[in-house]
């Protein structure tokens, strides 16, 4: 089958949409769609932040970010925290978010939001438009209504958000079956 060759960049493929708190005690907010888990043991996540934005100014001087995962239910304050800067204004008052202490870090949770994990910066790497923090994981914390009989979250019950070519949507939550996929494959 023929491929059309397209210009490079990086909207192609679904991304998770976050909401990532910075700042230690003088908190901001934004949304965040350049998130990847970088390293198992121990955990590590990293996300991409543009120089010139202000929570990039606030991570570099903390230390540390909260990446906190929003419900479908938060698609319209996840739109509205990636469009206005906190330099102009208080985001967190504006949008009424309630905060939740941290436990191991300053920066606060969004006690709102299904799941959130403490991350300290261990590393950054400047890249051409932003840099990248890798945060090295400190606590996860998650509702107890997400998590399973054995005491894990259950990702199908965890939802969130994508982006997609400029769309944001709900991640889909079907659990992959190998079967279903063997049989797909053998044409049965």
């Amino acid at each position: 089958m023929p491929k059309r060759i397209f210009e490079p960049n990086t909207t192609l493929y679904p991304v998770a949409i976050i909401l990532v708190t910075t700042g230690g005690e003088h908190p901001n907010v934004f949304t965040c769609n350049r998130i990847a888990s970088v390293s198992a043991e121990p955990p590590r996540l990293a996300i991409a932040v543009r120089p010139n934005r202000y929570s990039h100014t606030l991570i570099r001087a903390s230390g540390e970010f909260v990446v906190n995962i929003p419900s479908p239910a938060q698609q319209t304050l996840t739109d509205y925290l990636g469009s206005v800067t906190g330099r102009e204004e208080n985001k967190i008052a504006a949008a009424k978010l309630n905060l939740e202490l941290a436990k191991r870090i300053k920066t606060p949770l969004l006690a709102d939001c299904p799941v959130n994990i403490e991350c300290i910066v261990e590393r950054e790497i400047e890249l051409d438009s932003h840099t990248l923090f890798i945060g090295l994981v400190q606590a996860v914390h998650a509702d107890e209504i997400l998590l399973d009989a054995k005491g894990d979250v259950d990702v199908a019950r965890a939802q969130g958000l994508v982006y997609a070519c400029g769309i944001v949507r709900e991640r889909p939550t079907n659990p992959f079956n190998p079967t279903e996929f063997r049989q797909l494959v053998k044409g049965d």
